[in-house]
């Protein structure tokens, strides 16, 4: 027999409102940071939400690499040198 949990709705005011901020922190949180790998992010959701010339600011103003390739920002955390081999 399986229970089922209800949850409660969660208030409006809870859910705080989408801001270009919160979308940059949540990108670039500590935890990706941490892990150092690449990172993907769709070019178009760039733009909707940031913004191409915000979002490559930031990842300027971070000290980390970004290319454009198939549609995707592909994003470069680590900082050391990177040489491409073919």
């Amino acid at each position: 027999m399986q229970t089922q949990i209800t949850l409660a709705p969660i208030p409006a005011a809870v859910i705080p409102a989408f801001s270009p901020d919160r979308w940059l922190y949540q990108l670039f949180s500590p935890l990706a940071v941490a892990k150092g790998g690449p990172l993907t992010r769709d070019v178009a959701d760039v733009e909707a939400n940031i913004g191409r010339d915000r979002f490559l600011a930031e990842v300027k103003l971070r000290g980390y690499r970004a290319r454009e390739e198939a549609g995707q920002f592909i994003l470069t955390l680590a900082r050391e040198p990177m040489r491409v081999v073919i």
